[in-house]
């Protein structure tokens, strides 16, 4: 059997009555590569071709997990009892108490005077937290979801709402805010990135992959010194409807404007936060101010791993974010309302139980304890001496992609999705779980916005 396109992959697929679910659990190659293949969004290498073909070629193989039925449980729930032994492994770690110290003192000590910014696609505001912290005024900010605004505004009191929908402010309505905030040095944001992530469905068409056109019209209103964009990585590899890359669309449309651009890779765990997430950056400079597009020295990372005389300070670790926190088992609570746990059936409890760090229940000897699909990112326990997967709107599913606790048996509660977000523990959430959770899973780690404000602020 030849593959020789996604399309010959999914007619092939198609034909035989093979789930896409299926096929990445038997040949290991996560779905939503395969369906970006599928899609024709990006192309698999040449080993996962090769497995694809050996795969599709076993009849048996094939046969057999198309017929498997989906094993039904009941949904049983217990209480778990707590083992002594994880209980012990649990303990507060120094990095820990540096750490909440550190965002402690960012939140209650006043910066001086930095500069003034308007945030656009505000979410819950971790990006403005982070500016906020390095001494910018945020004097307005613009969300369309209704309950994240509500959280913007609890802990942005004084910034004016400027609205909701970005694509239905006409250029007049953005020039009557630009009267209600005055001039501002800063125009920060980042349109949502379901339209440019794998985790989505990467469509060309999508209105939301132009959403950055709408933030330049507030450059043309505004004409900030400065405009910060933030987007997942994976938009430096999506193309446009015309077959051109959003990033060099992104480029030429700042230019356009009179600004020089740079494009930045990042990942928060080099600047102090607890957690493995990378983002891309763009930073535009107005041509007349004489300074070109600078991102800040990483302060974290390997760099610094084994070497006494490195000025990088090691990873901050999930255990750093979290170890402080009340043990909680399935179905617990604790006093911080934040800090409570999922419920999740008995029987996804005996899946996990004995799973080591780091790795899934998909991966457990015995095939009655595994999962019945899905592929092995999910069900998955994160490490505890190393820094925390990147933080999803789904943290609270045991079943999503590195969900699960290092050390007890359940999904991440709000306060440590927040915590390796690095949220203060300050700042104020409110609404449903579901929309907190959007807010901070969605937010841009205010200590990497932070890092980001103060390198601004020197050129400034």
């Amino acid at each position: 059997m030849i593959i020789e396109s996604g399309t010959s992959l999914r007619d092939t697929r198609e034909t035989i009555g093979l789930s896409q679910a299926k096929l990445a659990e038997i040949t290991g190659i996560p779905q939503h590569a395969l369906s970006g293949y599928e899609l024709g969004k990006f192309e698999l290498d040449k080993r996962q071709l090769n497995q694809l073909q050996s795969v599709l070629g076993n009849a048996g193989l094939v046969s057999g997990t198309i017929a498997r039925k989906k094993r039904y449980q009941s949904h049983e729930y217990k209480a778990v009892v707590h083992d002594p032994r994880r209980v012990d492994r649990y303990a507060q770690t120094l990095g820990n108490k540096l750490y909440l110290e550190l965002l402690s003192s960012l939140s209650s000590e006043r910066a001086s005077l930095a500069g003034t910014a308007i945030s656009l696609f505000s979410g819950c505001g971790g990006l403005s937290l982070g500016f906020a912290w390095a001494g910018f005024a945020v004097k307005g900010f613009l969300e369309l979801d209704p309950a994240l605004r509500r959280i913007y505004s609890m802990n942005f009191p004084h910034a004016k709402e400027l609205g909701a929908d970005i694509t239905k402010l006409s250029d007049d309505k953005i020039k009557a805010a630009h009267s209600i905030t005055g001039d501002v040095d800063l125009i920060i944001g980042g349109p949502p990135c379901q339209g440019f992530s794998l985790s989505g469905k990467r469509d060309v068409n999508d209105p939301r992959n132009t959403l950055f056109l709408d933030y330049l019209r507030f450059v043309d209103v505004y004409k900030p010194k400065i405009a910060v964009l933030e987007n997942v990585r994976l938009l430096t590899s999506m193309k446009s409807s015309e077959g051109h890359y959003v990033k060099d669309e992104i480029k030429r449309e700042f230019e356009k404007r009179g600004y020089l651009v740079g494009l930045f890779d990042a990942n928060a765990k080099d600047y102090g936060v607890p957690q493995h997430r990378e983002r891309v950056f763009f930073i535009a400079v107005r041509r007349d101010l004489g300074a070109s597009p600078s991102f800040p020295d990483l302060t974290h990372g390997q760099a610094g791993d084994g070497d006494l005389f490195s000025n990088f300070a090691p990873c901050r670790t999930f255990a750093d974010a979290c170890s402080d926190l009340t043990f909680l088992e399935s179905g617990e609570t604790a006093n911080d309302p934040m800090h409570a746990a999922v419920a999740h059936p008995q029987h996804v409890i005996d899946w996990l139980w004995d799973v080591p760090e780091g790795q899934s229940a998909h991966d457990n000897d015995d095939p009655s304890k595994r999962p019945p699909s899905g592929y092995n990112t999910t069900y998955k326990r994160q490490v505890w001496a190393e820094p925390g997967a990147t933080v999803q709107t789904t943290f609270g599913m045991i079943s999503g992609c590195r969900n699960v606790h290092p050390i007890a048996t359940r999904s991440l509660t709000v306060r440590e999705a927040a915590r390796l977000q690095s949220f203060p523990d300050s700042y104020k959430f409110t609404g449903s779980l579901g929309s907190i959770r959007t807010g901070i899973g969605n937010a841009v780690p205010p200590l990497l916005a932070y890092a980001i404000a103060k390198h601004i602020s020197k050129a400034l």
